[in-house]
């Protein structure tokens, strides 16, 4: 399995039945370069894009309550 930054996304398209999708990295010196390309079979994309997007909600809510219970754990005793 490979690994791959992406700071952006330089170009989309769909060809043979795959979604292409480019992606860009920031290498040193805010020097871009490609960093890879994702192929998603189209009949899959829908199911991708509600994966990423339920994931990234879930990330969110615990890093939020991750946030709450460290600012609660930080007041002086006797404030709520």
């Amino acid at each position: 399995m490979s690994v791959m930054l992406i700071d952006r996304i330089s170009s989309i398209s769909i060809h043979n039945g795959v979604l292409r999708v480019d992606c860009v990295g920031v290498g040193p010196n805010n020097e871009e370069r490609n960093s890879g390309t994702l192929l998603i079979p189209a009949g899959q994309v829908a199911n991708v894009i509600n994966s990423l997007a339920q994931a990234t909600q879930e990330l969110d809510k615990r890093l939020r309550e991750a946030a709450e219970q460290q600012a609660a754990a930080a007041r002086p005793m006797g404030n709520a």
